[in-house]
This record gives C-alpha cells, structure tokens and sequence, in this order.
C-alpha cells in the first residue's frame, strides 16, 4: 500500500493571503489525494509563523497550548514527507534544510534569495508584486486621479515591488508619485503613532489623490488616518489595497478595494509541484508565481476625479448603465451638452474617447465573470454589454492580448 503523504503546511491560517493558498491546496487533494496536513496553529510542534502588525513590525503569534508551545518542531516525529510555508526563522529554515525533504517556501526575503544562501536553491510561491502595482495604478487612472501616493512598509521586498510597479506605470502616463517615508528608527512606530505620521503626510499632498497601500492592512491604516485628519474617503483620498483579504477590506470604513491574488491557483499548483518532488517526477526547484488578477471595488475608490461635472456625470451613467446596450447619444443625452464638446473634456481629462470608456466599463465586467463565474460566452457577451460572441472575443483578444478560453484557464485553472 503506498504511504499516504504527510504534508507539514507553516501557513498562517486567519492570513487572507494564506488562506486562499490553503484553498488551492485543498482542492488539488481534493481531486488527487489523499493528504495528511500538520497545519500551523491546530498541530503540537508545528510553529506558527510570525505575522506582521499594522505598522509592518514583525511578530509572534503566540499559541494558548503550552503543548504546542512546548514541542519542538521535528518532522522527523511529525512523519512529514513534504513541507508549505513560510520560512522566517533561522531556526526554522535549519530544520528544514536539515531534513532533506521537499520544500516549498512562501515569498522568500531578499537575503534568503541570495545566491549564498541554501534557502535560493528551493522551489518557491512567490507574489507578482510589480505588476500588482501596475494594476493598482490602472485602477485609480481610470477614475481620473492626477495626484498619487505611496504607502508601504520599509525594508520588506514585496512593498518596495509594488511601489515600483505602481511608479513606472504612472511615469508611462506621466505622473509622479509622493512615497510615503516611514520610520528609520530601530523598532517600528505604535499603530498609533504611526498613524498621526501617516495622518500629516496625507495633508501634504494635493487632493483628490488616490493611494495605493502595499497590502490590504497598510490600507486600513491610511483609511483610518484619512478619518483622524478629516479627509473623506473617496473623495478627498481614494485608497486600493492588495491581496483582497476580504476580512481586512470590511473592517475598513469606508470598505477597501483590492487587487486581487490569483492564490487558489498558486496554491493548487504547489500542492501539484509537491506532489511531483515528493515522488521523484520532478528534481529542480521551480517558482510558482502568485499573479494579480483584477481590482475588486468597494467604496474607497468608488470616485471620479475630475473637476468637469459633466465628464464625472457621464462617467457614472456609464458605470450604472453599461450592461444594458448604451450608446454614446444616450450618454450625451444625460449629460445635457453637445457630443464634441463632450469628446473634448473627455480626452482632455481621461485621454480617452467616449466610445473607448462605454467599451472599458464593457471589457472589465466581462473579465470578471469570466474567472468569477462558469457562463457561457454567449451570456457574458449578453451581460455585459456586448452586441455578440464574436465581438466579444474580437474585442477580448485585441485589448487583453489572449482569448476567452486562454483568459479563463489563466485565471481560474491550474
């Protein structure tokens, strides 16, 4: 009979981040299993990683059992044939390098993906954080911002891609962008304090502005120092996250937008790459990239900003009406002024055409119930506002670069 393997997850699992990880893993065990998981928190002697609080500081979640506590972590003892996670002690990257089982590592530091280091020889899930930060800045373009800002966290990798994803996009607009600087001390600033810092450095910059924050707790925090100075959200300051830990963008107030993580994906094709090194089939590390895939809405961004009121009102009509068959007379009509002199704020204030931002609203839906949903492209087509299929897909692959099918597939299958 063949061993059924014992997989040792160090994930944290109340993290969204993890969590839709988790999900991926599940389900490719689901169909390929079974597995035997010793996941972080629920199994004694399988350490929980350390987390990061709101000003990005470093810590420990601590375990109410003292057998946990307690129980050194040997895989040896625990029957693992595999490891997932994260590895962000020294005490814990030596015990898996020691064990010579397959591993997995989750967003390795920059220093332990120096080419010195034993850790940069093994496979690895790893966040496409630039162009995360390029969808970011997508988003709040579209909405008309021509004032942006930065906030991350110093000293973390993924912060600082992010922010260089989102800076080069809007230089390829040219638009700059005011980085917010935090704290050179030796220990992070209290949530508190920080966010009185956060809170003058929003008062520096012009408005409307929109923000992007490195992960979806950073945006929390800038949305509250947006209520501590007096700013509305969104239209004073438009804030978008990443991750989509649904959890972190409710507790917000207003709620966040996020770019959203391909990570069940990611996930399911771990557990496929650790099912390929735990048998033998597969010998060399690889890297498993966790891609953005779309910006999901909530009301801190749910703006336009621009000073014409009639590009705002035609920009909105459009938003509310686009599934239904629009055309550029009917918002012409709601907006109350001739088609050119419309067309003419338009390109002045957007760089776009009428026509292109009823198309925009179109496409955008249509992506999202493609990897959201299992319709046909026939009702795709029929929701979103699209007169057939076949424009549809003419459309799909002249914008998007791939077809339905090869979007779907990206997105939503292994």
């Amino acid at each position: 009979m063949t061993e059924t393997p014992r997989v040792v997850l160090l994930m944290i699992p109340f993290a969204g981040y993890d969590r839709g990880l988790l999900q991926g893993i599940a389900r490719y065990t689901q169909l390929h299993g079974p597995w035997v998981f010793c996941l972080s928190g629920d199994h004694p002697g399988v350490p929980m990683p350390r987390t990061e609080s709101i000003n990005g500081e470093s810590i420990e979640v601590k375990l109410t059992s003292s057998l946990t506590r307690r129980t050194p972590f040997h895989l040896q003892r625990l029957g693992a044939t595999g490891i997932i996670g994260r590895i962000n002690t020294p005490a814990v990257a030596r015990t898996l390098l020691a064990s010579g089982l397959p591993v997995i590592a989750i967003d390795l530091t920059e220093q332990q993906l120096a080419d010195h280091n034993p850790l940069s020889q093994i496979s690895e899930i790893r966040a496409d954080s630039h162009n995360a930060g390029r969808l970011a800045a997508d988003h709040l373009l579209e909405r008309g911002f021509i004032h942006f800002g930065y906030c991350g966290y110093e000293g973390r990798i993924w912060s600082q891609r992010r922010q260089e994803g989102f800076c080069e996009r809007l230089r390829e607009r040219h638009m700059s962008c005011n980085i917010y600087e935090s704290s050179r001390r030796r220990r992070p600033l209290s949530w508190r304090r920080e966010q009185s810092v956060v809170s003058a450095w929003l008062r520096s910059l012009a408005k409307p502005v929109g923000i992007m924050a490195c992960n979806d707790l950073r945006g929390r925090q800038v949305i509250e120092s947006c209520l501590q100075a007096g700013f509305r959200v969104p239209d004073d300051v438009a804030v978008v996250g990443v991750d989509e830990d649904r959890l972190q963008c409710d507790l917000a107030y207003p709620p966040l937008s996020s770019v959203a993580l391909n990570l069940e994906r990611a996930g399911y094709q771990a557990a496929e790459l650790l099912a390929g090194l735990m048998s033998g089939r597969i010998k060399g590390p690889q890297r498993i990239p966790v891609e953005p895939a779309w910006v999901i809405l909530r009301r801190s961004t749910d703006v336009v900003a621009v000073d014409d009121r009639h590009v705002a009102a035609a920009v909105r009509f459009i938003r509310d009406h686009f599934p239904r068959a629009i055309t550029v007379d009917e918002v012409v009509a709601e907006v109350g002024i001739s088609r050119r002199n419309l067309e003419i704020r338009f390109a002045r204030h957007l760089g776009r055409s009428l026509r292109e931002e009823i198309q925009r609203a179109r496409l955008a839906w249509g992506k999202r119930l493609l990897a959201e949903t299992a319709l046909s492209a026939e009702k795709i087509a029929e929701l979103s506002g699209f007169s057939s299929p076949s424009y549809l897909s003419s459309v799909f692959r002249r914008e998007v670069g791939m077809t339905l099918t090869e979007y779907r597939r990206r997105l939503r299958n292994p």
